[in-house]
């Protein structure tokens, strides 16, 4: 029997796993007690996530490994059911990116018209989509690692903004 050896994209992967678990437990410190324990679970998945990368091979399907899709499907229902904490519905393209790099998607507008905030959130998804193509072409995983957090703390201003918008 050999052992498993992760490759390049799927190490890559279990870093922007483990980068974005961080964000979810940093965000806890200043989150409600109801965001806050759904931020620790996006967290404990996105390890689980991280480490099926380094420990599983991927199926053909998709490229994933079972236990990383299955925990990435929960932490973004997660996502999902607790709007507000910065964590987009399918955030885990950040992540499935190095495997088959799909263009990476922004969310459509807020539904803001009209108003100053419908400009904010324009800025913001004109700013997510200039991230999008520098995270799609660094040069290296760390600068794309940086270029995560200055896309999770965009996607952090927009539920805010969501949460102004529907008041």
């Amino acid at each position: 029997m050999t052992e498993f050896e992760p490759t390049v994209q799927a190490r890559a992967a279990a870093a922007r796993a483990t980068v974005l678990a961080g964000i979810a437990r940093r965000r806890t410190l200043f989150a409600s007690a109801w965001n806050g324990r759904a931020l620790h679970v996006i967290a404990d998945l996105l390890d689980i996530v991280a480490l099926s990368f380094l420990t599983e091979a991927p199926t053909v399907a998709d490229g994933l490994p079972d236990d990383a899709r299955a925990a990435l499907a929960d932490a973004e229902s997660t996502a999902v059911e607790t709007p507000g904490m910065g964590f987009p519905r399918r955030f885990g393209q950040y992540i499935t990116h190095v495997l088959d790099v799909r263009p990476l998607t922004t969310e459509a507008a807020l539904g803001a018209t009209g108003c100053h905030l419908g400009d904010d959130d324009a800025r913001l998804a004109a700013a997510l989509d200039t991230l999008h193509d520098h995270l799609t072409a660094a040069a290296t995983e760390e600068v794309a690692q940086a270029l995560l957090e200055a896309v999770f703390a965009l996607h952090d201003k927009r539920a805010d903004l969501a949460q102004l918008i529907q008041g």
